[in-house]
């Protein structure tokens, strides 16, 4: 049997080859596995043409959905075989899509997963706000505009690289990163994105203002119609600051795609309400597979 493996940034091609352009929630994607497996432990392990990832939350162990390389008769018994030896371990597994629940559900009990659900929008009405429904939103980047006449919007590129690092940790320190466990990961994570900024392929962008960034963001191109925006960083103190960065950085980089996913809300109330805000077109359900029927 292979050996469970540490995901590190190496182990981004052994992971496409199973997940890149087959899924549109964020868990699957490989930068975000990296992120939070900076913070975390996140393992990973191969057999039979079969993915298997696991990690560690408050000292529990979870597993991801187990996948099939290619969706042969073969590899998806042998993706049930790994199911049914997590259960033996009386392990979650989490993260599985719409796409595998109805081929699941037959033989396994499954349970929507709310707290995980992403939040999927139309890139275009995020980039431009039409319309009287995103009328608030607009009037916070008017005011912004306003406010800060001098402002400039940028590419996230080598020369920058370290003053977005420097920001991020800033933010991180104001916030209080270091009390909240959930917040201290994360800007590990974040600062090891930048750190492997090309090899990941990403798009960023930073809002500045008098010279000074104020908010940077970080996203991804997931196949020909969806985007992702794995991070996006403001300081609050800049009334409009979150929502034109929002707006520009699709403008900036992503205007040729159909859809943006936002990722979910971690099941918190003020961010649902967020997310909501700003109108999804469509949320991607998540399971969690509890047991064999």
């Amino acid at each position: 049997m292979d050996m469970w493996k540490k995901l590190e940034i190496e182990s981004k091609e052994v992971i496409d080859a199973y997940t890149k352009h087959r899924f549109h929630i964020c868990d699957f994607v490989f930068s975000n596995l990296f992120l939070w497996s900076r913070g975390e432990t996140i393992e990973y392990q191969e057999m039979e043409n079969v993915l298997c990832l696991r990690g560690y939350y408050n000292d529990q162990i979870y597993y991801f959905m187990p996948i099939p390389k290619e969706e042969t008769e073969e590899n998806i018994a042998a993706m049930k075989r790994r199911i049914e030896s997590i259960l033996e371990e009386k392990a979650p597994i989490c993260y599985i899509p719409e796409y595998w629940w109805e081929r699941l559900k037959e033989e396994y009990i499954l349970e929507e997963a709310r707290d995980s659900f992403d939040y999927v929008y139309q890139v275009e009405d995020l980039a431009f706000l039409k319309g009287r429904r995103f009328a608030k939103k607009k009037n916070h980047i008017s005011k912004f505009k306003r406010n800060y006449p001098d402002f400039s919007f940028e590419e996230i590129t080598q020369e920058n690289l370290e003053e977005v690092k420097k920001f991020q940790s800033q933010w991180c320190f104001c916030r209080e990163c270091e009390k909240e466990e959930v917040l201290r990961n994360e800007n590990i994570g974040i600062l090891s994105l930048l750190d492997h900024f090309e090899t990941l392929e990403l798009k960023g962008s930073v809002l500045k203002v008098n010279g000074e960034i104020v908010g940077f963001s970080l996203g991804e191109a997931l196949d020909e119609e969806y985007v992702l925006i794995h991070v996006e960083k403001a300081i609050a103190d800049y009334p409009g600051s979150y929502q034109i960065l929002n707006s520009l950085f699709l403008q900036q980089h992503f205007l040729e795609y159909r859809y943006v996913n936002r990722e979910d809300d971690f099941g918190e109330e003020g961010l649902r309400e967020a997310k909501e805000s700003y109108h999804p077109v469509f949320l991607l359900k998540k399971y969690n597979l509890i047991s064999k029927r």
